[in-house]
C-alpha cells in the first residue's frame, strides 16, 4: 500500500504535508537513541537523543526541540548547542530499546524566495492522544531556527531536486523530520507489545494534533545559548489517520500500448471508473459537513440537475533536467491541465514535447489529482510522477523515414486545413496560435443572474486587500441556454485600471484552488494600496485583458468600479426611498378615508348645531316676550305703589286727646301690609327681570359660539373639498 500524503497551507509561505506510513517500511533507529522524557508539567515528550547520528536522517534531536515551560504552552525553551541544558526540565527519561519502527514523514515546504526574514524562526508541535489518560503526547516540537543545525549544511533545510507546484505556488526547499509512525503506534497498543508501546501509549486511530506558530523574537542568554520566546501565531490541524478518502489516489506511467504517457485517478489501486457514480450518490461520502446536500438546491438551479458534483481535475507539470558539474538544473518546460466530468473508466493520454531533448539528461513529469466537489469546493488531492532517462523519444522531431522512391497521388476535392499563423524570420517555423475574444453582451452574470452588458459591469472595491472572482459565460440563444466561457490554454490575463495621470495598475490572476480558467473562472487580488489609489480617480473603468504567447493582447471585457460603501450606500438609499414613497402613499390613503370620515361628522354636527340654533332663536324671542310682560307689570305696580304711599303720606297721626276719647274707627285706604306686600312683590319681579336678562346675556353668548364654532366648521370644510 502507497503512503498517503496530506496538505495544508499554513500561511503565505509555507506549506504542510504530513505523509503518512503505509507501505511497512521500517526505518533503523540503531545509533539513534530513541528517548521518552517526562517532563516536570507532566507531558512526554520524545526525540532521538544521539544528534550526530539522528541529524539527516531523523532530524527530531533534542537540539531541534523545543520544551513548554508553562502549562498553557505559550512560554517556551529552547537551545541549540547543548542537549544538558534540557536536562533540567525533565523528570525522567527512558530509551526505546526497538531496533526499527515504521516512521511518519513531517515536511514544510517553503515557497520560492522566502528566508525567514521577517521572523526569528516557527515551532512545529506535532502531537497524538494517550491511550490512558487523554492527554496529548508530544512525538516532536520541532524548532527552527537560524543556527548551527539548520544554516550551512543540507540536513534540515533541503532544496527539492523538483519544485513543488501546488495551488499556484512553487516551493523550491523544504524543512523535513521524521516522527514514530502514529498510525503503527495505535495499532501496537492493541495488539503488540514493544517499547514504543509501553512508553507511549498512543490511542488506537488517534488523530494526529498538530499546531504551527510563528516565533517573531529570541530572548537568548549568549554565554549559554539558552533561548526563551513566546509565540505570536497559532494554527492548528487535526489530520485523521485513516479515512474515506485514503483509497483515492494518481497513477502515471509510460504506456505499454503507444507511445505516450497514460495517467488516471485510482480507487482501492483501480481506475476510478464506477466508483465516481457512488461517491457522486452519496454511497461512498466524502462531503465534509453534516449534510451531504448542503447548497444542491443553489448548484442545480445554477448549472442543471444532471450537472456532476463530483469531478477530477488534472494537472501535469514536465521538467526537463539538464546535465551540469554541479548536480545540473531542473526546467519546467510544459504544465498542462483539464477538469474530466465523464468517461472516468478510461486512461488520459498524454505526449509530452521536451525542447531540449538533444541534451537532456532525464526528464520527469509530476502528476497532481484533484477530487473536487464544485459544490462546496472539498478537494482531495493526490501527488504521482514519472521519470524516464529517454528525452530524446519526446523530441521536438519525430524519427522522419525516407519517402523519396515512394508515388505521390494527386487528391481532388481536398479541404483546406484551418491555416496556421507562421511566424517567419527564425531558423525553424513556429506556429503559434492567438485567442482572440470579440465584443458581446451577453457575457456576464452577476449573483442575481442578471446580464451586464460590455461596459456596465460593475467591481465593487473594498477597503484593504482583497480578492474579486469574475464568472463569464456565453448565451447558446440556439440552446435557449448559458455555457461556461473556456480561458485555459497557453494565455495570460491582466484586470487593467488606467489612472488620471496616464499611468496604469494591473494585477495577475492567482491561480488559486478557488479558480478555474476551463469553466470561465478568473480571480485576481488587489492590495490596498491599490484600492486606495482607485478610488480617488475620476476614471473608474476597468478592463480585463489577454495575453498572447506572441506578446500581442486584447481587451476581452470592459466594465466600470465603484467604492462597496459607496455602492451599498447608494443602493440603501434607494430602498429608504422607495419604502417612503410607499409609506407616504399609505397614509394618503388612510388620510383620504379619514377626511371623509371627519366630512361626514361634520356635516352631521353642523346640522345639529343648525337645529341647536334655531331652538335657541325660539327661545331668546319668548325670553323676549316674558320680560316685556314683566316691565310692563312692574311698571304699573311701581305706580300703584307711590298713589298708596302719597294717600298713606296724608293721614296725620293721632293725638293723646284722640287716644283717651275713642273715636269711631275710620276706614283707612291702603294699609301699611297692603305697602309692604306690593314692595315685596315690586322685588320679586325685580328679581325675576334680572332672572331673565341673565338667561338672555347667556342664551346670546351660547347663540354667538354656536355661530362661530358653525363658521370655524364650514371653513374645514370648504378646505377639506
Amino acid at each position: 500500500m502507497q503512503n498517503i500524503s496530506k496538505y495544508v497551507q499554513l500561511n503565505d509561505f509555507l506549506l504542510l504535508e504530513y505523509e503518512f506510513s503505509r507501505d511497512d517500511v521500517k526505518e533503523s533507529l540503531t545509533g539513534m537513541q530513541p528517548t521518552v522524557a517526562l517532563t516536570d508539567l507532566g507531558t512526554k515528550q520524545y526525540f532521538c537523543g544521539n544528534s550526530s547520528n539522528a541529524i539527516g536522517v531523523f532530524n527530531n534531536i533534542l537540539e531541534l526541540n523545543s520544551l513548554p515551560t508553562d502549562s498553557q504552552r505559550s512560554s517556551w525553551f529552547n537551545n541549540w548547542d547543548a542537549s544538558s541544558r534540557y536536562t533540567p526540565y525533565f523528570s525522567t527519561t527512558s530509551t526505546v530499546s526497538d531496533t526499527e519502527y515504521p516512521h511518519d514523514t513531517v515536511k514544510v515546504h517553503i515557497i520560492s524566495g522566502y528566508n525567514f526574514d521577517d521572523v526569528a524562526g516557527f515551532l512545529m508541535q506535532v502531537r497524538a492522544e494517550d491511550a490512558s489518560t487523554g492527554d496529548l503526547v508530544d512525538l516532536s516540537n520541532f524548532s527552527y531556527f537560524k543556527n548551527i543545525w539548520t544554516q550551512g549544511s543540507d540536513n534540515v533545510v533541503k532544496f527539492a531536486s523538483t519544485a513543488l507546484y501546488l495551488g499556484n505556488r512553487f516551493y523550491d526547499k523544504y524543512v523535513e523530520f521524521k516522527i514514530p509512525s502514529i498510525y503503527q503506534l495505535g495499532i501496537d497498543t492493541i495488539t503488540t507489545s514493544n517499547s514504543f508501546n509501553e512508553l507511549l501509549n498512543i490511542k488506537q486511530a488517534s488523530d494526529v494534533f498538530v499546531s504551527f506558530s510563528t516565533v517573531p523574537t529570541l530572548q537568548d542568554d549568549t554565554l549559554t545559548d539558552d533561548n526563551f520566546y513566546t509565540l505570536a501565531e497559532k494554527v492548528d490541524v487535526q489530520l485523521p489517520v485513516t479515512s474515506v478518502a485514503d483509497s483515492f489516489n494518481a497513477f502515471i506511467a509510460e504506456s505499454t500500448g503507444g507511445d505516450y504517457i497514460e495517467y488516471y485517478a485510482t480507487w482501492a489501486d483501480q481506475i476510478i471508473g464506477q466508483y465516481m457514480g457512488d461517491i457522486e450518490s452519496g454511497r461512498i461520502p466524502l462531503y465534509t459537513s453534516n449534510n451531504p446536500n448542503d447548497n444542491y438546491q443553489d448548484f442545480s438551479e445554477q448549472y442543471g440537475s444532471n450537472t456532476a458534483k463530483w469531478v477530477l481535475i488534472h494537472e501535469l507539470y514536465v521538467y526537463e533536467q539538464l546535465p551540469g558539474a554541479t548536480g545540473g538544473s531542473s526546467l519546467l518546460t510544459q504544465t498542462f491541465s483539464f477538469t474530466q466530468d465523464g468517461d472516468f473508466s478510461l486512461p488520459n493520454y498524454f505526449r509530452p514535447v521536451l525542447r531540449n531533448a538533444d541534451i537532456d539528461a532525464s526528464y520527469t513529469i509530476q502528476y497532481i489529482c484533484r477530487l473536487s466537489n464544485r459544490m462546496d469546493g472539498t478537494q482531495i488531492i493526490r501527488r504521482a510522477s514519472f521519470s524516464s532517462t529517454d528525452p530524446k523519444k519526446y523530441g521536438r522531431y519525430f524519427t522522419r523515414l525516407n519517402v523519396e522512391n515512394i508515388i505521390p497521388y494527386k487528391v481532388f476535392n481536398r479541404i483546406e486545413a484551418e491555416q496556421a499563423n507562421i511566424v517567419e524570420g527564425s531558423l525553424i517555423p513556429k506556429t503559434k496560435y492567438v485567442k482572440t475574444f470579440y465584443d458581446t453582451t451577453t457575457v456576464v452574470y452577476n449573483k442575481d443572474n442578471e446580464i451586464y452588458p460590455q461596459g456596465q459591469g460593475p467591481l465593487l472595491l473594498k477597503t484593504g486587500d482583497s480578492v474579486y472572482k469574475f464568472k463569464f459565460e456565453k448565451l447558446n440563444e440556439a440552446a435557449g441556454q448559458r455555457e461556461n466561457v473556456d480561458l485555459s490554454g497557453a494565455y495570460n490575463y491582466a484586470l487593467h485600471f488606467k489612472l488620471d495621470d496616464d499611468t496604469n495598475i494591473e494585477a495577475v490572476p492567482t491561480y488559486s484552488t478557488n479558480m478555474n480558467t476551463s469553466i470561465g473562472e478568473l480571480e485576481f487580488k488587489l492590495s490596498g494600496d491599490q484600492i486606495t489609489k482607485l478610488l480617488k480617480q475620476n476614471n473608474t473603468s476597468f478592463t480585463i485583458i489577454i495575453k498572447n504567447p506572441n506578446g500581442t493582447q486584447y481587451t476581452f471585457y470592459e466594465g466600470v468600479y465603484h467604492s462597496y460603501i459607496s455602492y451599498t450606500a447608494a443602493q440603501q438609499q434607494e430602498i429608504d426611498y422607495q419604502n417612503k414613497i410607499e409609506q407616504l402613499s399609505s397614509q394618503n390613503n388612510n388620510l383620504s378615508t379619514s377626511l371623509s370620515s371627519t366630512k361626514s361628522q361634520y356635516e352631521s354636527a353642523l346640522s345639529k348645531v343648525n337645529r341647536t340654533s334655531s331652538t335657541f332663536r325660539t327661545t331668546i324671542s319668548t325670553l323676549n316676550k316674558k320680560i316685556t310682560d314683566l316691565n310692563a307689570k312692574i311698571n304699573s305696580l311701581t305706580e300703584k305703589n307711590a298713589a298708596l304711599l302719597a294717600k298713606a303720606s296724608n293721614v296725620s297721626e293721632p293725638t293723646v286727646e284722640t287716644i283717651a276719647s275713642p273715636k269711631p274707627p275710620v276706614k283707612q285706604i291702603g294699609k301699611p301690609d297692603t305697602v309692604v306686600d306690593q314692595a315685596r312683590k315690586i322685588k320679586t319681579l325685580e328679581a325675576e327681570n334680572k332672572k331673565l336678562t341673565i338667561d338672555k346675556t347667556t342664551s346670546s353668548r351660547k347663540i354667538e359660539a354656536q355661530s362661530e364654532t358653525i363658521k370655524r366648521q364650514g371653513r374645514d370644510i370648504r378646505n377639506m373639498d
